[in-house]
């Protein structure tokens, strides 16, 4: 008679040391989902503005703050939703640091972007072309992308090989983001209602995160590019007793033998 072995258990891979998986797939749809609240936001503070304006052209400071907080809304939903994901391949990741690089940067950075067009005066002049904007907008977003890059990848330095890969990986990945938000931007004229400006907003963001996605997808931290955890700390320090021991032998006065003979 034999006996039955017991099942094996299956232990948290975090407690081993193991680092779980992140797919493309659900990088895509974590970046298109935070797109899609932060353009919503930041379409509907637009709006917000536009209508503290028409009220009052003197209440520019209101409507500051309106585009700021969208923008804030925006950077907070991006850098919570990439710290969960990346979290599942880097649990050591600093996930309250990651968000907060990325609220302020890709926030105040659409932020900012966002007041010339909200804050300048309809004066009955035509607007720019299509292909300027567009211009215009990847070229902000090759440089917000790089600073935003560089600004994650502090979070990165200790836990992989090449965090320089994720700053070129954002460099290519916000251009054709920002185009796209940009173009959803300028599509909306002042009679649109709130609703429809709202909507706009929220299939921009869709199909912006889906392009950053994509893009950063690739640069994603892979097997090789993880530093082990082990090789994570700085150099072994010595035992506090034995550190104690020779600091107390270091201080012990000396005893002076006498003259002999």
């Amino acid at each position: 008679m034999t006996r039955a072995r017991p099942a094996p258990s299956n232990p948290d891979p975090r407690s081993q040391g193991e680092v779980r998986g992140l797919s493309p797939g659900r990088w895509i749809v974590l970046c298109a989902g935070a797109e899609a609240i932060g353009m919503t936001a930041a379409a509907l503070a637009a709006k917000l503005a536009q209508h503290v304006l028409g009220d009052d052209p003197q209440a520019t400071t209101l409507a500051l703050a309106a585009l700021v907080a969208g923008g804030l809304v925006e950077g907070g939903a991006l850098g919570a939703l990439q710290a969960s994901g990346l979290r599942r391949r880097l649990p050591q990741l600093n996930a309250r640091r990651w968000r907060w690089v990325t609220t302020a940067v890709a926030g105040l950075g659409w932020a900012v972007a966002s007041v010339p067009g909200v804050l300048t005066p309809d004066d009955g002049a035509p607007e720019p072309a299509l292909p300027l904007v567009l211009a215009g907008a990847l070229a902000l977003g090759a440089v917000m992308g790089a600073i935003l890059g560089a600004a994650q990848a502090t979070t990165l330095r200790r836990l992989v090989r090449r965090p320089a890969r994720w700053v070129l990986g954002n460099t290519l990945a916000w251009p054709p983001t920002m185009a796209v938000i940009f173009l959803g931007a300028t599509t909306p004229e002042s009679t649109w209602s709130t609703p429809s400006v709202a909507a706009l907003g929220t299939v921009t963001g869709l199909v912006a995160g889906t392009a950053l996605g994509v893009v950063t997808g690739r640069f994603l931290p892979g097997d090789d590019d993880i530093v082990p955890v082990k090789n994570r700390s700085s150099a072994p320090t010595r035992p506090m007793r034995i550190r104690r021991t020779e600091a107390a032998a270091a201080h012990r006065p000396r005893l002076r033998r006498g003259p002999t003979g």
